[in-house]
């Protein structure tokens, strides 16, 4: 495993607390000199839109509103970092982040640790909302599921509700 830390990916839900956590990926980066990505995973809601809607509404305009649904959640997580950016008094870090990335799937896990092998990350850095092992044993947790399978350093970043 190679010591150096060049590329981080925060994986974002966008969930209460992120902007913490953004705010904690943005300064680590700057301190270690890595280029910074930003990943959101947003549900595929295609094919349920087409079981729920059926041939109502025509193909194109069901594409056209799952293309929206991606580019708004794109514009929040650069409202986040603009917003980052602007608490600091406009002086951006040394390495301002590089990529946002939002990626549409349902397997969440796997979707992150697809992200950081593509994006060549050193480190996964998620928030974590201290749900409490009963929680993530009966309902699961994206986290946890990244952590037992990753191959990668993960950092978790205690974020409050």
């Amino acid at each position: 495993m190679n010591p150096d830390i060049r590329t981080i990916l925060y994986a974002s839900d966008l969930g209460e607390g992120c902007e913490a956590a953004l705010a904690y990926a943005i300064g680590l980066a700057d301190r270690l000199g890595a280029r910074l990505q930003v990943l959101t995973v947003i549900s595929d809601e295609r094919e349920r839109s087409l079981v729920d809607i059926d041939s109502h509404v025509p193909q194109q305009a069901l594409d056209q509103y799952h293309d929206r649904r991606a580019v708004r959640t794109l514009a929040h997580i650069e409202a986040q970092v603009a917003g980052f950016y602007a608490a600091r008094g406009g002086t951006a870090p040394r390495q301002p982040v590089t990529e946002l990335i939002v990626h549409e799937g349902d397997d969440v896990p796997q979707a992150i640790l697809d992200a950081a092998d593509r994006g060549g990350a050193d480190l996964v850095l998620m928030a974590s909302r201290g749900k409490g092992v009963l929680a993530g044993l009966l309902f699961g947790s994206a986290t946890q599921e990244v952590l037992r399978r990753t191959r990668k350093p993960l950092l978790l970043v205690p974020v409050g509700e």
